[in-house]
């Protein structure tokens, strides 16, 4: 079953990611987030949504070489998917 988690992304990140530049998160897993899982990526400008949002399915997850408690998530489009 897939999740969708809501999630605040800081403005300098979101462009990159909306446009795929950015096809990465760097997340505490405090959500159990699996392969699947859809992140709603919501824009935040200092201390405030902006109501930008976008959102990308999980395609990878891993712990190598972060901080504990820590995951790299690898996102596509949810186009890329179907």
């Amino acid at each position: 079953m897939k999740n969708i988690h809501d999630l605040k992304i800081e403005h300098i990140f979101f462009q990159d990611v909306r446009n795929g530049i950015k096809d990465f998160e760097i997340r505490y897993n405090d959500r159990g987030f699996r392969v699947g899982d859809i992140l709603r990526l919501h824009e935040w400008i200092d201390g405030e949504y902006t109501g930008n949002q976008v959102s990308k399915i999980v395609k990878y997850i891993s712990s190598y070489e972060q901080k504990t408690g820590f995951v790299v998530l690898g996102l596509m489009d949810i186009l890329e998917a179907e």
